[in-house]
């Protein structure tokens, strides 16, 4: 069971406490630069430019991540996470009115680039060291984890504002990330992930050997070309979760007065909607249903677009938590076991990649048909993911798993469904 996996049991914590962090951090940084500049548009800008670094580090950061020790580069991060906010609350505390901003979203930019790379360990962590048995249901809990923290953490951050500053916010997120590298530190782990001895010279050529690492992997690859498509679809989750956020706040204020209980209750929904799916994995994650949650995600938002209820609202929300988590588990769990043993953080930066340029690219156009009108920012939600929904069957009659990812073994024939997980008590 998964709760008798010590490794799995640690990272669903760490991930749950740094999602707090995450989700204090959030809301905590437009405050602040709002109250600098009066203006929205300078965290608009942070959030492009973290953007623009994750795009930047990631190719360079898989060889460089399967090239060492997944728990220590994790620590490590989390460390530079906790000092980059310290900066951040530093500069804020020191230097008044606009002064800082510049200071700010350079900082930020730094954040991003020690979170990307903090990612691409997960992954490989996970890959290697909690019990394929339990993968499915591990990856599914993450989804919650992540969830049930981001709402605390912004929960927390109404309590922290009602008597403090934004400032003094961001200061639980040093110490959250402080606590998660601690605690991935001292975490015990057995399994043989085949570093390499480090040295300078070693890290020196991962890192200049960047590009012929992509050419080999990529060749791996090329016998089963639905791999890459199941990378591109990872996209289309975090586009679809990142666009009901953007439009939850005038949803609420067209539809239920702007109350901001309103917002946080369909998020707690949506939520709601991932813990329900995440005790069914055994039964409704696996190749031939993607299709059917990424349609399900369109179909949320269609009944976003078309109805002005309260009742339809949430049912929507439930139905969108519920088929995401149901993708992106499947996805992000086929996606590490097809990946060969040193292949684990390429992978992972793959995936990120394609979430990053799946917001750049579609996240403009839903804000472009929201502006026009709340309905037509919901249909463009509902369309995109109709059309990840072709990818997804295309994947469903296509894709062909490995036996085994450790061995690099050929392709079997079949339906994809990973590893069965028992439901946790």
């Amino acid at each position: 069971m998964l709760r008798n996996d010590r490794v799995a049991r640690t990272m669903l914590g760490v991930i749950t406490l740094s999602s707090v962090g995450v989700g204090i951090h959030t809301l905590a940084m437009g405050q602040l630069l709002y109250s600098r500049t009066g203006s929205p548009a300078a965290f608009a800008f942070v959030l492009t430019l973290q953007g623009v670094a994750a795009l930047c580090v990631l190719p360079v950061c898989g060889p460089l991540v399967d090239a060492l020790d997944s728990k220590r580069v994790y620590a490590l991060c989390g460390l530079g996470r906790a000092g980059t906010v310290a900066l951040i609350v530093g500069v804020a505390a020191l230097m008044p009115g606009t002064g800082a901003v510049p200071w700010i979203v350079a900082a930020s930019a730094l954040l991003a680039v020690f979170d990307n790379v903090e990612r691409s360990a997960l992954f490989k962590l996970t890959a290697h060291h909690v019990d394929p048995d339990h993968a499915t249901r591990f990856n599914s809990m993450i989804g919650v984890a992540f969830q049930a923290g981001a709402l605390s953490g912004m929960a927390l951050l109404g309590l922290i504002l009602t008597w403090g500053t934004a400032e003094q916010a961001l200061t639980i997120d040093v110490l959250m990330s402080l606590c998660c590298a601690l605690a991935v530190s001292r975490m015990r782990l057995t399994a043989d992930e085949g570093n390499p001895p480090v040295s300078a010279r070693r890290l020196g050529r991962a890192v200049a050997g960047t590009v012929g690492e992509w050419r080999r992997m990529l060749v791996r690859h090329r016998d089963d070309r639905t791999v890459f498509l199941m990378i591109v679809l990872c996209g289309g989750d975090f586009v679809f979760a990142q666009g009901l956020s953007t439009l939850v706040i005038p949803l609420t204020a067209e539809f239920h007065g702007g109350r901001g209980w309103y917002v946080a209750a369909l998020e707690a929904t949506f939520a709601a909607g991932m813990i329900g799916a995440s005790f069914l994995t055994r039964y409704l994650v696996s190749q031939r249903l993607l299709p059917v949650w990424l349609l399900g995600q369109g179909a949320a938002a269609a009944m976003l677009a078309l109805s002005g209820s309260g009742a339809v609202h949430f049912a929507a929300f439930f139905l969108a938590g519920f088929a995401n988590l149901n993708s992106l588990t499947w996805l992000l769990t086929s996606l590490q076991q097809y990946a060969a043993e040193g292949d684990k953080a390429k992978m992972a930066s793959l995936r990120l990649l394609a979430i990053g340029l799946g917001t750049a690219a579609l996240m403009p156009v839903v804000g472009h048909f929201a502006a026009g009108s709340l309905g037509a920012g919901f249909w463009s939600v509902a369309a995109t993911m109709a059309l990840f929904a072709l990818g997804g069957l295309v994947v469903a009659r296509r894709h062909r798993p490995r036996k085994t990812a450790a061995t690099g073994a050929g392709p079997v024939r079949g339906e994809a469904r990973p590893p069965t997980a028992v439901a946790v008590g």
